[in-house]
């Protein structure tokens, strides 16, 4: 290999994408089963469908899970721990909006051990009060370190703004809220964490992982989802938040927006990309090298499951929000009254088709591309059809994307600072 020679440049194609494999484990139960990879690693991850629409008070599926791994009837907290550290293995659990992801991280030789000690803690943890009241400790110090950082205190103001303080993705758990849980309430709701999963598998799996999986899975009674309340949209609207002791200000800007699902998703998601989505987008040129006012400004869109959002970030100086904000809808605007030039559009087309071909570099990247279809209703054809939006785009169509949906009187804006 000469490498004083650049290797040379080459068109990417449409790729080929993993195959999932929609197999039934039992009557109840059906996994998503990724076979990729040439290691000898397992990584099971059941998501449970329990999230801010089903827990009957805020923060409560937060405490409920987070207590699965501080004892059972067999184990204290440091035994479990140690078994997981035995085996090489590990537990990861995070409570989102929608649901809660465990995921399960071993080597294949391991998987039944582990597998048998990861059930005992679904079906037989016993929720030691002293362990809960740690928890909530931290739980609170989490609270108060969010509600200290601006940046991370704006997101949240932004969600309550978009939605309202009452839905259940825009509100907040407060400090208050975190101090009133008890035990009583956790054990009350413990039934949550037995809801019917959505599984997934990925490595190098055989007949033999996915025998051990039924056998362990259909030791647990799984139960019926927990029922989902309705919840009407009531924004908040744009709003100041003044903190004592701030010479920063973060900002938040954005607007409810179409699903993935929608036709024009994926040419939102291009034009998106052209203004504020990589590092050397507009926003980012224009905000941070040209004017010098923050270290970082992006634009992003997130998918819950019950709705979509688009939101601008950054953090400036106090006195520097008022030229940031101007100078980010000045930017809005060019985008909606000039052509995007063919050089610009290329280079990020071209960014965009390899940071794609990076989702599936890896069996855990591709594990969560294909998780995220599947909890969407989607189908692999998805994928194929935003590369060839990507391939097809051109500047009349980002102009027609950029009126219709970055309509300046139609974004909420937050302040914290």
């Amino acid at each position: 290999m000469d490498r004083t020679q650049a290797p040379a440049a080459v068109e990417i194609d449409r790729p080929n994408l993993p195959t999932v494999e929609k197999v039934k484990l039992n009557n109840e139960l059906e996994a998503y089963v990724l076979n990729q990879g040439k290691q000898d690693v397992v990584l099971l991850e059941l998501i449970i469908p329990v999230g801010r629409y089903q827990e009957p008070s805020s923060g409560l599926a937060y405490y409920l899970f987070k207590m699965l791994t501080e004892g059972t009837t067999k184990y204290t907290s440091e035994e479990i721990a140690s078994k997981f550290d035995f085996f090489g293995s590990h537990l990861e659990i995070t409570p989102t909006l929608d649901h809660v992801s465990i995921k399960l991280y071993t080597l294949s030789r391991f998987f039944e051990e582990v597998l048998d000690l990861f059930c005992h803690l679904l079906a037989d943890s016993n929720f030691p009060e002293h362990e809960f009241n740690i928890l909530k400790q931290i739980r609170v110090q989490q609270i108060k370190q969010q509600e200290a950082k601006n940046n991370v205190f704006a997101s949240l103001k932004f969600r309550e703004a978009l939605y309202g303080a009452d839905h259940p993705y825009g509100r907040k758990v407060s400090i208050e809220q975190a101090k009133e849980v008890s035990i009583q309430d956790v054990i009350a709701f413990q039934n949550a964490a037995l809801s019917k999963p959505t599984i997934f598998l990925t490595g190098r799996i055989t007949d033999k992982e996915l025998s051990i999986l039924t056998n362990k899975l259909s030791t647990i009674n799984f139960s019926d989802s927990v029922q989902s309340e309705s919840y009407v949209i009531n924004p908040v609207g744009s709003e100041r938040i003044k903190k004592d002791g701030s010479t920063q200000a973060s900002i938040r800007l954005g607007k409810l927006i179409i699903n993935r699902k929608n036709p024009d998703i994926h040419n939102f998601k291009i034009t998106n990309e052209i203004l504020g989505g990589y590092f050397g987008s507009r926003l980012m040129k224009n905000i941070r090298e040209e004017k010098g006012l923050t270290y970082g400004i992006h634009s992003s869109i997130l998918h819950l499951q019950q709705s979509s959002y688009w939101s601008i970030g950054s953090e400036v100086l106090l006195d520097k929000v008022d030229l940031a904000l101007e100078e980010i809808h000045k930017e809005i605007k060019t985008l909606q009254t000039e052509p995007v030039s063919d050089q610009e559009l290329n280079m990020v087309t071209n960014y965009m088709k390899g940071k794609f071909l990076t989702s599936f570099d890896s069996p855990f990247s591709s594990h969560n591309m294909i998780k995220s279809l599947v909890l969407d209703g989607l189908e692999t054809s998805y994928y194929f059809s935003y590369f060839d939006a990507i391939q097809s785009i051109n500047a009349d169509t980002i102009l027609q994307v950029a009126n219709k949906y970055f309509d300046k009187d139609s974004l909420t804006t937050v302040i914290v600072g």
